[in-house]
């Protein structure tokens, strides 16, 4: 008898009763009757991938869904997957990840992706539709407006303006004499600059198309200026992508004439990784460096006359009541866009170029 007492005595003993323990082994039985359904939309950047796997794998695990070693190695590789597909598509792509815990008592969870394609077209398309106009600003970029009246009497200076959008810098130039025709790749932008034109009679001729696409009818060795306003540095994901602009403008300006754009570059010390180049054009701020430029004029009739901070030169010639263009324009211009860094710490800038078509 002592020692049937004494045997229950030592079962009592080893039950757990501390009070912290106890919750948390019931916490761990949670997930048997938790249920849970959400979804993450991932900008495609493939250089992320174990920073969305974790984040994943972390946001599961919060779940009570931990995954085998198969399970993960399965979820990392199409996650890889679709983020280059997604990336190659488009940089304002994103890969969608759609999951679900399986029905109780199951502690399992259903996943997929899917690529959810954005193009240029689609994202000025959605400004149009959500944001209240002027998109870009109320005044044109002082630096296009310098150039252009540089080059004589603006009626014997004919502009070619590519990225033209709603026509900040096409409809002033115009009203100024200027001749010019002016290129625009989004539909909704260029209904838009069409409807100003008609409305004011100008004489601009407004091509709706791709730069790029080296099918617009432009004419060759006609133009006096030909300018890209915050295109290079929006939207051209690659150097041969800006050569092929360099080529294009080398061959619609007549000698004498000028070339200008502005885009994002590298400050000296500074050698931008994968990550920053894919992460600059998910945020419309295309990183490139002072090598890829002079890379994309290499062999092109072309002579530089000015390298200048955008921000600085327009901050400078624009109405100081109008200042900034934007509320976005600032820290853009200054890459806090890409960068979560005080003012003027950025490693890149938006810098205006300047070069002279030569013979």
């Amino acid at each position: 008898m002592a020692k049937a007492k004494e045997k229950k005595k030592d079962k009592r003993q080893n039950r757990e009763t501390n009070q912290a323990v106890v919750r948390q082994s019931m916490i761990r039985r949670l997930p048997r009757r938790l249920g849970a359904r959400g979804q993450m939309a991932l900008p495609a950047a493939p250089s992320l991938l174990e920073h969305y796997y974790e984040l994943l794998t972390e946001a599961f695990g919060a779940l009570g869904r931990v995954f085998n070693e198969q399970e993960t190695a399965h979820l990392r590789k199409v996650l890889g997957e679709k983020l280059e597909e997604a990336f190659r598509k488009s940089p304002y792509s994103r890969v969608i990840v759609s999951y679900e815990t399986d029905e109780p008592p199951a502690t399992s969870l259903s996943w997929r992706m899917l690529v959810n394609v954005s193009t240029v077209a689609s994202e000025y398309e959605g400004w149009v539709k959500s944001r209240e106009p002027p998109y870009f600003g109320v005044h044109a970029d002082a630096k296009i407006l310098d150039c252009a009246r540089s080059l004589g009497a603006p009626k014997d200076v004919p502009v070619l303006d590519i990225g033209a959008g709603t026509g900040r810098n096409t409809l002033p130039l115009a009203r100024e004499g200027f001749p010019t025709d002016a290129v625009e790749l989004a539909p909704a932008l260029a209904s838009i600059l069409r409807a100003e034109v008609e409305k004011e009679k100008l004489p601009v001729r407004v091509i709706e198309g791709d730069a790029l696409s080296g099918t617009l009818e432009t004419a060759k060795q006609h133009y006096r200026l030909v300018c890209l306003a915050e295109v290079i540095a929006s939207h051209i994901r690659t150097v041969d992508h800006v050569r092929a602009l360099c080529e294009a403008a080398a061959e619609a300006l007549t000698v004498g004439g000028l070339f200008v754009f502005n885009a994002f570059l590298a400050k000296e010390g500074y050698r931008p990784d994968a990550m920053a180049r894919e992460l600059s054009q998910v945020f419309w701020s295309n990183v490139f460096t002072k090598i890829d430029i002079e890379n994309a004029m290499r062999g092109l009739p072309f002579e530089p006359v000015s390298d200048e901070s955008t921000h600085d030169f327009e901050h400078e010639h624009q109405p100081a009541e109008d200042w900034p263009p934007t509320g976005w324009f600032v820290n853009w211009a200054k890459g806090l866009d890409v960068y979560d860094l005080p003012l003027g710490r950025a490693p890149v800038e938006l810098r205006w170029l300047v070069y002279r078509r030569v013979g």
